[in-house]
């Protein structure tokens, strides 16, 4: 219920920094330069209204008691994988009503008057609120644990989060595949397993990261199974972006220019670079350009304080569930940040991932509010275990 208590709890100061993140989003967009050259101003404002919507869902979240996801985690994440599916069923030729096909992936429904839907976005959610129901009931059930106990649990991790972990990766969509592994690596490290079994994940996973290295310039037959075409010219022109300057090497060139003509400090986007995507996934190299070092230094400090307000109510609140959740929210924006900044500087390969609150796009933007919405319904029962 809506009372003076409640509004003395709310976290205004994480509100704010989304406030201030919109700004930046809906000015950034309307400097964003589109394919005819002009600026992107008509999907700068469909951003606000998009904001608008997304703010009074997480709004709605705020005041929802999320240990009830506790018992409806099913029913989300039942209709995430029946979506993802359908766009699998679609990838095989069968006939899937409204499937958009866009830039080499299935991960898209269009909807009339809406627009597109991707269902990953939404996914990564349903996953994060599965996973922390899955270790917070394994942990009460076993609160004496043992190795079987702690295999036990990586196991059932793994049957929540490898079918659309794999149904996402086969889109192809490895960016969105990427912050799932990040957000089940994360939530497996605060499970409670011990850490030398921790460790030995972290080995294993180094040691495949090596073994990709070395495939990569010495067996490339082996990369040719995991990798599409597309996203092996992505890291050919990650290695290289000169060498494929008129092809896939084109987009980060175009980027590293823009992000360097802003300089210092800058107050206007230099319209004579041509940036594809440069509304979405690219966003920060308009920031970059438009708003030079201080704005993006400006950007990334936002991001950080962000972060730290959902590290904040999780480390506060006395529910392991609710702290899971925001592990899970955690390890999600922070590597679609790192990712994001990364590939439009030439640190990570190109991957085709938003930066979250400032790319365009519904979906994104939904869920990231929603992150929002249930980090605040965290903060608002921490506060009533902490009182009552």
């Amino acid at each position: 219920m809506l009372n003076r208590d409640s509004l003395a709890k709310i976290d205004y100061t994480l509100f704010f920094i989304v406030f201030l993140l919109a700004c930046i989003s809906y000015i950034s967009i309307s400097m964003a330069p589109l394919k005819s050259g002009a600026p992107a101003v008509g999907l700068a404002y469909r951003q606000i209204i998009w904001y608008v919507f997304s703010t009074m869902i997480a709004v709605a979240i705020m005041f929802f008691d999320y240990e009830r996801l506790k018992r409806m985690h099913w029913i989300f994440y039942g209709i995430g994988m029946f979506l993802l599916i359908g766009l699998t069923f679609a990838q095989l030729g069968l006939p899937v009503p409204m499937v958009d096909k866009s830039h080499g992936a299935t991960s898209w429904y269009a909807l009339p008057g809406i627009g597109q839907l991707q269902p990953s976005e939404f996914m990564k959610l349903f996953m994060i609120v599965s996973i922390a129901t899955t270790i917070d009931k394994h942990n009460e059930v076993y609160s004496i644990r043992g190795l079987r106990e702690d295999l036990l649990l990586l196991g059932k991790i793994a049957l929540v989060s490898l079918p659309p972990f794999f149904l996402v990766f086969i889109q192809p969509d490895l960016g969105t595949a990427l912050v799932m592994f990040s957000i089940i690596l994360s939530m497996t490290i605060v499970s409670g397993i011990n850490w030398k079994l921790i460790v030995s994940i972290l080995i294993t996973l180094t040691a495949g990261l090596a073994f990709f290295a070395i495939s990569w310039f010495h067996f490339p037959q082996i990369i040719n199974i995991f990798l599409k075409s597309h996203q092996k010219d992505r890291f050919l022109a990650w290695q290289d972006p000169e060498r494929y300057s008129s092809e896939q090497g084109y987009q980060l060139l175009q980027s590293i220019r823009s992000i360097g003509s802003g300089e210092f400090f800058n107050h206007q986007f230099n319209s004579a670079i041509s940036l594809p995507e440069s509304y979405n996934d690219f966003i920060f190299a308009v920031i970059g350009g438009g708003f030079g070092f201080v704005g993006a230094v400006t950007v990334i400090l936002l991001f950080f304080l962000l972060i730290s307000r959902v590290i904040k109510a999780g480390a506060e609140t006395h529910d392991p569930f609710g702290s899971y959740i925001c592990t899970g929210i955690i390890g999600m924006i922070m590597f679609q940040v790192f990712e994001n900044i990364g590939m439009t500087i030439q640190v990570m390969p190109v991957t085709g991932i938003t930066l979250p609150f400032l790319s365009y796009g519904g979906s994104s933007l939904l869920s990231s509010m929603i992150c929002i919405g249930l980090v605040q319904s965290i903060r608002l029962q921490t506060q009533k275990f902490m009182f009552s």
